[in-house]
């Protein structure tokens, strides 16, 4: 067992006394629940500091963060093993400002599994269900499952609680095909809920507005680039960072080829923006025939431009929502391989003007000796793949120096050292 099955273990026979019901809860015992699973709790808020205790004392817990929310506390537990759990301990069943169950209703059908306190199937497909109507989403995929497996006789019996307190005409079939015919009368349901007359819902506007406008002040997305000379692993490598990140840490990603991309390749003036964007992909790097340092100037210009103003079109659009944005190559390469992008300036320029680009928390450049880079690519030679590196590594070395950001060369031979050192550095700007 790793640091977080065994803690997850350790929780639940803490908290055995408690008043709490563990929701979502499909897997019967507690060491299967899924390795990318939140913990969603209903309790009291008074359980809050006793909860904190415990995971403050416990040895495997490498680092914690917390949030306090009106309607929850999420606790964010790294462990010393690399291994990821957040806890959230909700007070109510409320999504922005809308309760969709009762704490009471929850609590009388709250049942033991395998010593766990946990909705029986009836409030759980009931949980599931609202919640994601209100979301104008479908049951996910795994629910489906759980639900489409029971006995036949349960199953009719969960669907036919829920048609008749609902008024609503679910069948299976259309609740496994995400169909929403029926969130009109699921929603005038949850409206007519005393949980939700007039002075709670402008208490809960309220809080989740203030909660909101919050957010965007503490909780700000992040920048990472990848970079790299063609087959030093940096696409392989980005990929698996990217499911990490969304699997493990629970966060909202975007991949960005090169570049902000606010304006077009410049060869979507001849080809169109589809056209151009397939010659690129398909086109060999450093293939371009350009000697002339004006249309070099000109063609730097326009993407440094991009980078200059296409910088803030990111934040508004990913930052500012806690977007976590990977970037596949970064401005590194005007001033290091500028013949990729078919420009040929001096470095001490491109290198100069990067004091008026975004500087992202964390940079990476993968590098590889040259004759593993040659066995998975041959689109350069020997001599380009040493000559790139030590430049590479060179600049990434006086920027350490000289900026407060992350600048870290990985040797990229073992797959799982490289994720494992990535993993290790993002953990300290989550």
């Amino acid at each position: 067992m790793n640091n977080r099955q065994q803690f997850i273990a350790h929780f639940f026979s803490e908290i055995a006394n408690l008043d709490y019901t563990l929701l979502k809860f499909i897997e019967g015992k507690v060491e299967a629940i899924d390795a990318y699973a939140d913990l969603d709790i209903l309790i009291h808020p008074d359980a809050i500091p006793y909860i904190k205790s415990i995971i403050t004392n416990n040895e495997d817990v490498e680092s914690m963060d917390d949030l306090k929310l009106s309607s929850m506390q999420q606790f964010f537990l790294f462990f010393k093993d690399g291994s990821f759990l957040q806890i959230d301990c909700l007070f109510k069943l409320i999504r922005k400002y809308h309760v969709y169950l009762s704490n009471n209703y929850v609590r009388e059908n709250t049942i033991v599994r395998d010593g766990i306190k946990c909705c029986n199937n009836h409030v759980l497909f009931e949980h599931i269900m609202l919640f994601n109507q209100l979301n104008n989403a479908g049951m996910p995929t795994k629910y489906c499952h759980y639900f489409g497996t029971l006995p036949e006789e349960e199953k009719q019996q969960i669907l036919s609680s829920f048609n008749e307190k609902y008024k609503a005409g679910f069948t299976m079939a259309n609740v496994v095909a995400h169909q929403s015919e029926f969130k009109d009368q699921v929603r005038n349901f949850i409206k007519r809920m005393p949980e939700n007359n007039f002075a709670q819902i402008l208490k809960n506007t309220s809080n989740y507005f203030k909660e909101t406008c919050t957010k965007f002040w503490t909780q700000r997305g992040r920048i990472i680039t990848f970079s790299g000379v063609d087959g030093a692993g940096k696409s392989t490598i980005l990929e698996e960072t990217k499911q990490m990140l969304e699997q493990k840490f629970r966060k909202k990603v975007v991949v960005l080829r090169h570049r902000p991309s606010m304006l077009p390749i410049l060869s979507s003036v001849k080809y169109g923006k589809s056209g151009a964007e397939k010659r690129a992909a398909e086109k060999l790097p450093r293939q371009g025939n350009n000697t002339s340092s004006i249309s070099s100037t000109i063609r730097f210009m326009y993407y440094y431009l991009d980078y200059v103003f296409g910088q803030w079109f990111i934040y508004f659009k990913y930052i500012l929502f806690n977007y976590i944005v990977l970037y596949d190559r970064y401005y590194f390469d005007f001033i290091v391989d500028g013949k990729r992008s078919n420009i040929q300036l001096d470095s001490k320029i491109t290198k100069l003007l990067y004091r008026f680009v975004h500087k992202p928390k964390l940079n990476f450049f993968l590098y590889a000796p040259a004759q593993i880079i040659l066995a998975r690519k041959k689109e350069l030679s020997a001599n380009d793949i040493e000559s790139l590196t030590s430049n590479y590594q060179d600049l990434f070395a006086n920027f350490s120096d000289k900026y407060d950001q992350k600048y870290l060369p990985i040797k990229n031979i073992d797959k799982t050292e490289t994720l494992d050192f990535i993993q290790q550095e993002i953990k300290e700007i989550l």
